[in-house]
């Protein structure tokens, strides 16, 4: 947790973006959460993000159970 990493996204829901987040040799799913892609306000995350686009993602949490993280792209 605390790290910035690439992150490659590979999901655009109305919510957010789910995305691949390769952190210390593992692979976790990861989610961005519609609040967590920029300050302003995003009425479509499609105008912020694409599916197969690479960006720094700040890694808020992480479940090793499940292989699920939370990112934030606001804070990286």
């Amino acid at each position: 947790m605390g790290q910035i990493v690439k992150v490659t996204i590979t999901n655009i829901v109305n919510f957010g973006a789910f995305c691949d987040v390769d952190l210390n040799g593992k692979t976790y799913k990861g989610l961005i959460h519609i609040s967590e892609i920029t300050d302003g306000y995003v009425s479509n995350v499609s105008n912020h993000l694409s599916i197969g686009q690479s960006v720094d993602g700040y890694v808020m949490s992480v479940d090793d159970e499940k292989g699920q993280a939370k990112i934030s792209l606001k804070k990286a």
